[in-house]
């Protein structure tokens, strides 16, 4: 399981990752994810972005990640919020869970730094019978805006060793993974949506990405900023959008 330095962007992942759309969780509801009363398990839940938008939707669920700092953000937040949310910090390649403990696992934005076929036999043991898992890959798509691309480029550019999330063709690996783990039933959807920033919370966004606030020195980014931040003011107005899209799997147990 790759470990991310995400400490020194804590803060920016609070401000500016901002949650899931709600079409993508009244689609998991069809597939009985996320309904009202269910006990989820969320898989690198990060800082319970999206644990605290299934708590919302009148979920208990439990949040376990392998960052201390953003489990102790999850945390910090949940003081406030008081929702029915426990953190842990731990492996899910190894999780703390007896056999069939859960009906529903979820795992947003975070499958890709995982061992695939390791994690998906761990969900395949903790979830019980006819239990599914949603894996959900949210992420702004570079090909559908100029802003977009710009910023990938640069990003590359920063981070030679970055690899394009975007690519299609690990769903196809996730998949198999899946059925090899022994879910009967492997199914995907896909929704898109286009998310409204400004160029503050643009580029407060793609720094705390991995790539660049998990990666880089502060002098990196202190020169990715400048560059981003000159071809934003010449180029965009103060708001823009940006295009996303989730894509899901749902396997079945």
């Amino acid at each position: 399981m790759t470990i991310l330095n995400l400490a020194g962007t804590a803060d920016e992942y609070l401000k500016f990752r901002h949650g899931y759309p709600a079409e993508l969780l009244e689609r998991l509801k069809q597939y009985s994810i996320g309904v009202e009363g269910q006990h989820v398990l969320d898989l690198g839940t990060a800082n319970g972005l999206f644990a605290r938008d299934l708590a919302n939707q009148g979920c208990r669920v439990t949040g376990i990640d392998l960052s201390p700092e953003l489990i102790d953000q999850a945390r910090q937040v949940n003081e406030t919020d008081q929702l029915p949310i426990e953190y842990l910090i731990g492996n899910v390649e190894h999780l703390p869970f007896d056999y069939m403990t859960y009906k529903v696992v979820t795992a947003a934005y975070c499958w890709h730094w995982f061992n695939s076929s390791r994690v998906a036999e761990e969900v395949h043991r903790v979830l019980e019978n006819n239990g599914r898992l949603a894996i959900i890959d949210y992420d702004w798509i570079p090909s559908m805006s100029s802003i977009a691309s710009h910023t990938q480029n640069l990003i590359n550019e920063f981070n030679h060793a970055n690899q394009n999330n975007a690519d299609p063709e690990k769903y196809t690996a996730w998949r198999n993974d899946l059925l090899k783990s022994g879910f009967s039933d492997v199914e995907t959807f896909s929704i898109d949506v286009m998310e409204p920033y400004s160029v503050e919370s643009w580029m407060g966004r793609i720094q705390a990405s991995p790539e660049i606030g998990g990666a880089l020195s502060k002098d990196e980014v202190d020169r990715f900023n400048v560059k981003l931040a000159g071809y934003l003011r010449k180029e965009t107005g103060e708001t823009f959008d940006i295009p996303y899209r989730a894509f899901v799997i749902i396997a079945t147990k």
